[in-house]
């Protein structure tokens, strides 16, 4: 194409855009439920941001500190309070006839702090707020600690990220990994993909040369430290192995899995600090999700599913799910969703779809206990100011409905953290506890969010204990 057509072509496309954003209303075009359509306006197309002067900047340098003084930062802009935030506990909210919906999984607690019971077990679901470890770790470390156990518990064969805490992980073979959530290739016919919505296809052996993961833990942190391996996979055929060699020592051979759904389960009661798995599926197969675990105490699991809405456990597999979960023997469920659907999602449409998700885990899990964790405060740019997705509420109360018709217990994220425009106050805050995307936190603000919620758990527990003694 000759110059002269492509000047002539942009120069038609920027026109046509100035003309969208002077016909567009300001104020959206509504498409329905929570839905709403914006473009920039003319004046934002064609002038510079000039809403943070010289002394607005200025002023944001010298607010410097986390403060309840309205003056020490932007007028419509308090900085969190992050102490009288893990002060204020924020309650769970349970329907008025189920409000001993937590008690069996108390009860379990109480039976593993005894003795009497040998351990227990946490899901957590959640999207990308969930991250890498992010939340899932503050609550397995206050819980270990609190109730014993180690181990990081459920982590994907080939990690969706890396960058792990508790382990170093190197694989040697062609590994590859498909997810259910975000973008699922086409190419595989078949949906189990476990609880956990993923799995790694384990390369067929070529002569002696099994594949491997490795890992290699840190036993400094309670997460890496380990006595028991579990590898939950799928062989095409009989006659599968899976050998372990621990400490750069041959330790053990696990052989003849069967056809289908298996698990190779191994225990090493020494410091466990190298593991080499070997993996002889003579056909292939999939690696669901390897748990590594203490003998006894509580195990959490971190099951982050990027962009995710929590709305796949009713299309994938049943069967590959069940035969998870009944090995794992769960005895919590967390499910933390909701931000990936703000901008886009009918909160009518979302209730009814999550709320099939949640009967689905009341028939797998018959009788088990699942806290609904609602989203996080999230913001929008609109005039230079950031403030609330106009649909975030319309999302928490959809979960939180959804929650109370299914029997179950719901925890309010959003209003836990200030409700309306807070995503700001904790962006604002010195230092910041979430980042500039004004939908994520950062590293301390995240472990203030799971502070919190585990507060709000413990003084269910607390109460429960409360009870039993006055019985």
């Amino acid at each position: 194409m000759k110059p002269l057509r492509i000047f002539i072509f942009f120069l038609a496309v920027l026109l046509l855009l100035l003309l969208v954003s002077f016909l567009f209303p300001k104020q959206g075009i509504g498409v329905g439920g929570d839905l709403r359509l914006s473009f920039m306006s003319l004046s934002e197309l064609i002038h510079e941001d000039t809403t943070a002067t010289l002394a607005d900047i200025d002023h944001l340098l010298t607010a410097s500190s986390v403060t309840d003084d309205p003056e020490a930062f932007e007028a419509h802009v308090i900085p969190a309070n992050a102490d009288r935030l893990k002060q204020e506990v924020h309650r769970i909210q349970f329907a008025e006839t189920n409000a001993s919906l937590l008690y069996p999984f108390f009860r379990n607690l109480d039976q593993i702090a005894s003795g009497r019971k040998r351990s227990g077990r946490i899901l957590h679901f959640g999207d990308s707020q969930i991250e890498n470890d992010r939340m899932t770790a503050l609550i397995r470390y206050r819980m270990q600690r609190n109730f014993g156990g180690t181990g990081s518990g459920l982590v994907q064969a080939i990690p969706l990220y890396s960058g792990s805490l508790s382990y170093q992980q190197e694989e040697s073979g062609a590994w590859l990994r498909y997810t259910y959530f975000g973008k699922r290739d086409s190419t595989i016919n078949h949906k189990s993909y476990g609880i956990m919505g993923a799995f790694a296809s384990v390369p067929i052996p070529e002569d002696d040369a099994w594949p491997i993961l490795s890992y290699h833990f840190n036993t400094s942190r309670r997460s890496g430290q380990v006595q028991r391996i579990r590898v939950f996979m799928h062989s095409y055929v009989d006659g599968a192995s899976v050998a372990f060699q621990v400490n750069n020592e041959f330790s053990d051979t696990l052989r003849g899995f069967p056809d289908g759904f298996s698990v190779a389960d191994f225990s090493h009661f020494e410091e466990l600090r190298e593991v080499r798995i070997s993996f002889n599926l003579p056909e292939g197969g999939r690696i669901y999700g390897i748990s590594f675990e203490s003998e006894g105490g509580v195990q959490v699991d971190n099951i982050a599913m990027r962009g995710g809405s929590g709305l796949i456990f009713t299309s994938m597999s049943r069967l590959s799910q069940q035969a998870m979960l009944n090995q794992l023997s769960p005895g919590l469920i967390l499910l933390q969703y909701g931000g990936n659907v703000v901008p886009y999602m009918s909160s009518t449409y979302y209730r009814r779809a999550f709320k099939r998700q949640l009967l689905f885990f009341k028939e797998v899990c018959p009788g088990i206990p699942v806290i609904v964790i609602g989203p996080s405060d999230m913001a929008v740019r609109e005039d230079g100011h950031f403030i609330s997705y106009p649909g975030l509420e319309g999302i928490r109360d959809a979960l939180r409905d959804a929650a109370r018709e299914s029997g179950f217990g719901f925890w309010d994220l959003y209003e836990a953290m200030g409700g309306h425009n807070s995503m700001a106050s904790f962006v604002h805050t010195d230092p910041p506890l979430a980042s500039t995307d004004y939908v994520h936190f950062t590293n301390l603000g995240v472990n203030l969010v799971a502070e919190m919620f585990y507060n709000a758990l413990m003084l269910e527990y607390e109460e429960f204990e409360i009870q039993k003694a006055n019985r």
